[in-house]
């Protein structure tokens, strides 16, 4: 396994926190989380060579910082007779990435620091189930110091995915979630009838009902019009013959620019939301008028690429990043004859989303959520902090499909979203730079997060007394 770690050796390790910090994809090394976005240092573009300089957007200053390379990303990779496809699955993959997590604590006697996860996109799979394996084996697996309070002090979810079987991108899934991140693109395209001069804070607040309604006529009435098994539009096409179809459609419409006012007659020829009623993000940003030969970005829809350009989202190419390696060689005075796996895009279609609870008495075969694992972790820490950031222009993990899902949370494990005028993986460069928020508000979240109190209790291994019940 390779990490790159940075420390404060001029603070004392029983109260300095620790984050250990991953990437998504899966398949996604932690160079892009280090270089320019948590770590200390940064490329200069506008320096001639790309010159290193001081990284002002650091968590330094809060928190020592672990980059974490999963199995086939970066050089880390799996050692004979064990093959790298033998971690490229939910529970293999979260399994050894705790293992990791408990030797670098006993390595670096960091027993006593409090103890935080940081995870993008696909993080927001993996960081709590890592975490819910760390609460659940407490400090038994400790060399020293047994005694310690500190276990977790908490999860940040950066722009997370939480669970597959709700995502409409990659299952029969209503779309519902997403109609609020279609409305802020188009208001920011100026695009959207209904959102013209309101502002971006305005969208999460008058959607819900309208949320609730498209998501009941899908299960009523269009999801079998893009069935993954058997397709079938005999309900849709019978909704459309009643009173509650045009003003459902013209709805669609005034919100994301899309279609036309609904008139008897209307096909899929001149209104896509006839051809494509559960429009997900991929469909959405190809059917929306963003110029000539161009679609959005799924990662944030400000931006577009030509329509005979691969979506990074999309793309399963193996990338080598020597800039990563540069900075190794430069900064840390690292340097190996490898090269560094920025992105592995053989790990993505090789990985096992499937059930990691195979014993769920509901549904054994179910895609991996890992709302069932933030649960488990709340209830046995009820001091767990947990911040889910996400972006109102990112088409790629939409923040209200992570609300919903949050939602079936008990209330008492309430998770805040913070929402930023960003894309997917929120950082210091997301976005045009004429469109870009202050990242002093997203450092101003992230300091409140750490200088949240730590928990009293000492927590010692745990296990569930009763098999977890997820809602059908």
């Amino acid at each position: 396994m390779f990490y790159t770690a940075y420390t404060r050796q001029d603070l004392p390790k029983t109260t300095r926190p620790l984050t250990f910090i991953f990437n998504g994809g899966p398949g996604g090394a932690s160079a892009v989380m280090d270089v320019g976005f948590l770590g200390p240092m940064r490329f200069d573009w506008d320096a001639p060579t790309f010159a290193l300089a001081d990284n002002p957007n650091t968590l330094l200053d809060k928190t020592d910082l672990v980059f974490v390379d999963p199995v086939g990303t970066g050089y880390s990779k799996a050692i004979f007779p064990n093959k790298n496809g033998d971690f490229w699955g939910v529970d293999d993959d979260a399994s050894i990435l705790a293992d990791f997590i408990i030797q670098y604590i006993n390595a670096n006697q960091r027993q006593e620091s409090p103890k935080y996860l940081y995870g993008v996109s696909y993080g927001g799979i993996r960081v709590p189930i890592i975490g819910r394996m760390l609460i659940e084996s407490g400090t038994t697996k400790y060399t020293e110091k047994k005694d310690s309070k500190n276990v977790l002090a908490g999860l940040i979810l950066n722009s997370p995915v939480l669970d597959y079987e709700a995502d409409c991108l990659s299952n029969d899934a209503p779309c519902g979630g997403n109609l609020r991140t279609y409305a802020a693109v188009a208001a920011d395209w100026e695009k959207s009838l209904e959102r013209s001069g309101k502002p971006i804070e305005a969208i999460p607040d008058d959607l819900g009902a309208f949320v609730r309604d498209y998501n009941k006529y899908y299960y009523s009435s269009f999801s079998g019009v893009d069935n993954r098994k058997v397709k079938d539009r005999t309900k849709w096409e019978a909704f459309l013959k009643q009173p509650e179809a045009p003003p459902f459609l013209d709805r669609l419409y005034r919100l994301t620019g899309i279609g036309k006012i609904y008139a008897p007659g209307d096909s899929k020829a001149n209104n896509p939301w006839i051809e494509e009623p559960n429009m997900n993000s991929f469909e959405f940003s190809w059917f929306f008028d963003s110029g000539e030969d161009r679609m959005l970005l799924l990662a944030d829809g400000r931006m577009t690429i030509k329509l005979s350009d691969t979506d990074p989202a999309y793309d399963r190419r193996n990338v080598f990043d020597p800039l990563a390696q540069r900075y190794q060689r430069e900064f840390i005075g690292y340097s190996s004859n490898l090269g560094y796996m920025g992105s592995n895009g053989e790990v993505i279609d090789s990985w096992d989303f499937g059930s990691h609870h195979p014993n769920d008495p509901i549904k054994p075969d179910r895609e991996v959520s890992s709302i069932p694992d933030l649960s488990e972790s709340l209830r046995l820490n009820s001091d767990l902090k947990v911040l889910v950031q996400h972006g109102y222009y990112d088409l790629n993990t939409p923040f209200y499909q992570s609300e919903l899902v949050l939602a079936a949370l008990p209330a008492a494990m309430k998770v805040p979203v913070k929402l930023y005028e960003a894309g997917h993986g929120i950082g210091p460069e997301d976005g045009p730079e004429d469109k870009l928020a202050l990242y002093v508000r997203v450092l101003s979240d992230l300091d409140t997060f750490y200088d949240q109190p730590q928990p009293g209790n000492v927590l010692t291994a745990m296990r569930s007394p009763r098999p977890e019940r997820v809602q059908p």
